[in-house]
């Protein structure tokens, strides 16, 4: 279920952001994307061969995004402070989701993602990528009443 995007917060500039993305986008070696998808695409694959259970699958895919995602945090920090790319301070959550958004995504998949959907909590949020460099070579089934 699609929600549109909130605003980020006051004291966080989209462009500023955006613009501290391209430099670190700018300063990084850059990877082939069709190989980057194709890598990312055959360990989707084997975990559908290993795996029966479409939970399962998930799962495991959860699980290794969240190990991937600690360790893209640690090489953006520390990539943004060895640029000397200003990285804006994060005071709540919502900043953090801005910056990863904005910078992170950028600086290592060349794509800007928006944060939107905060948990009333402001504890969670989603990030939505309208350029997934993942899905150059995926097929989808038709969309039909099983979801």
């Amino acid at each position: 279920r699609y929600s549109p995007p909130t605003v980020p917060p006051p004291h966080m500039s989209k462009t500023s952001a955006t613009a501290s993305g391209h430099a670190l986008w700018a300063k990084m070696p850059k990877a082939n994307a069709e190989l980057f998808a194709l890598t990312y695409g055959s360990l989707v694959t084997e975990l559908v061969r290993d795996y029966d259970d479409a939970d399962e699958i998930n799962r495991q895919l959860d699980r290794i995004g969240h190990s991937i995602g600690v360790r893209c945090v640690d090489e953006f920090l520390s990539k943004a402070e060895i640029s000397g790319v200003s990285i804006p301070t994060c005071q709540r959550m919502t900043d953090t989701a801005e910056v990863v958004a904005r910078i992170g995504f950028r600086m290592f998949l060349g794509v800007t993602a928006e944060a939107a959907n905060f948990s009333p909590d402001g504890s969670g949020f989603s990030l939505f990528l309208y350029e997934n460099p993942l899905a150059i070579f995926v097929e989808l089934p038709p969309s039909g009443g099983d979801g």
